[in-house]
């Protein structure tokens, strides 16, 4: 199958260079010298990429990747910015406009090939048939009080049970202000909530649904809290809950982030999820914000088995003790997550999961543990037919901790 990359360029020179780099490896190339040309040609050769310049005498690179965006043939396709600019801000406007990946001038030949192949395979790459009939397992992770790790955990965990397990996985961003799901992956937002949020519950498809999600390189699909915060208001608690009926007979794990409140979105999705994970952090708002939920939950008439708490080391000394959370909770932790340094700060700066870095690094894989801890009962009592790497770390870990307490 032959594939066509579109290079937008006011520059010959530069048309030129890039369609040479390009060639090498194959690639059917076609060239325009303004958005006006390229929004033209699209429709004709239907290319399977598209390389945009900035600064161009009728459009900039920008105004023409939103234009793509809005058509159909062009809706989905991988687009590069590659521009002379190489400021931050640039680059977060090439991710506003839609593109899904940004270099600046000058450019390595060898690196603007690495590029494209990685995004042309993601993009070419046939989505395997998700299976039907599947009971997802539906985790939310959950607290009334921010700063205490909500969004780190549940991106750890979905990235966590994805690569132990390699079945299908959705990651769902239900925070509609401000979730940062998406940007913990390094996951450009071409597509969030805001696209369901369009279409009334009853319009929205397995076809549609799956337009809308964002994919990791792990397999990890995403969808992605809005871009602009007007858009939150477009979902509501019908969206969510049609997404669910959807995604949870084909999904074997849907990990949902939380926002920090009971909103009528929040309430839709906590209703249908059968474990809650409710984090706590070892200072006193923490623990009235946790006694606040468990109240509300108890209300609703969770089942106490729904509901398991998590203690977040958030601070390395001072915090209150865990026997004094748990005596005014009234509960005890299930799971304990010890102070984690700068290892989760820098990954959190880098898109990059902990959980990634779980061959070499010890809170990696505390991650993956706490994900085959949280596995349904049925895969873990069978030995996968061709096991991870992941699966493989985390049974090695088990047989020395049994080990250790078999020599005591």
């Amino acid at each position: 199958m032959s594939i066509s990359i579109l290079i937008v360029d006011d520059n010959e020179v530069i048309l030129k260079l890039v369609a040479a780099t390009l060639k090498i490896d194959g690639y059917e190339i076609y060239t325009a010298s303004s958005g006006s040309e390229a929004l033209e040609k699209v429709g004709k050769i239907r290319p399977n990429m598209a390389i945009l310049d900035v600064m161009m005498p009728d459009m900039d690179g920008y105004e023409l990747c939103q234009r793509m965006r809005q058509m159909p043939v062009t809706a989905n396709i991988p687009i590069l910015i590659l521009t002379a600019f190489g400021e931050i801000n640039e680059k977060l406007k090439a991710f506003e406009a839609g593109a899904d990946d940004f270099m600046p001038k000058p450019f390595q030949p060898r690196e603007l090939q690495a590029r494209v192949k990685v995004h042309l395979r993601r993009a070419l790459a046939q989505t395997p048939a998700l299976e039907s009939n599947v009971q997802a397992k539906k985790i939310a992770v959950f607290s009334l009080r921010g700063g205490v790790g909500v969004s780190s955990l549940a991106t750890n965990l979905a990235v966590g049970l994805q690569q132990t397990w390699q079945l299908p996985c959705l990651l769902i961003d239900m925070a509609l202000v401000n979730g940062q799901a998406a940007l913990m992956l390094d996951l450009p937002l071409r597509n969030t909530w805001t696209d369901l949020g369009k279409n009334s519950p009853d319009e929205i498809d397995e076809e549609v649904l799956h337009k809308t999600l964002l994919h990791h390189d792990t397999g990890l699909d995403v969808l992605a809290a809005p871009q602009r915060i007007a858009d939150a208001d477009r979902v509501t608690s019908e969206h969510v809950t049609k997404v669910l009926e959807l995604a949870e007979s084909k999904y074997h794990y849907i990990i949902i982030d939380f926002p920090h409140d009971f909103s009528s979105t929040t309430l839709a999705a906590l209703d249908r999820a059968d474990l809650i994970l409710l984090l706590v952090s070892p200072e006193i708002a923490a623990v009235r914000c946790a006694d606040g939920a468990l109240a509300v939950f108890q209300e609703l008439n969770y089942p106490p088995e729904k509901i398991q708490l998590v203690l977040n080391w958030t601070f390395e000394n001072n915090g209150l003790a865990r026997k004094e959370i748990e005596n005014a909770l009234q509960k005890t932790f299930n799971v304990v997550i010890p102070y984690i340094p700068n290892a989760l700060v820098s990954a959190l700066m880098m898109g990059k999961p902990i959980v990634l870095d779980a061959e070499t690094v010890p809170a990696g894989a505390l991650f993956e543990d706490l994900a085959y801890f949280w596995s349904k009962d049925e895969h873990k009592q069978q030995t996968p037919a061709s096991p991870t790497p992941s699966y493989t770390r985390i049974q090695e870990r088990i047989q020395r901790r049994l080990q250790k307490q078999q020599k005591k």
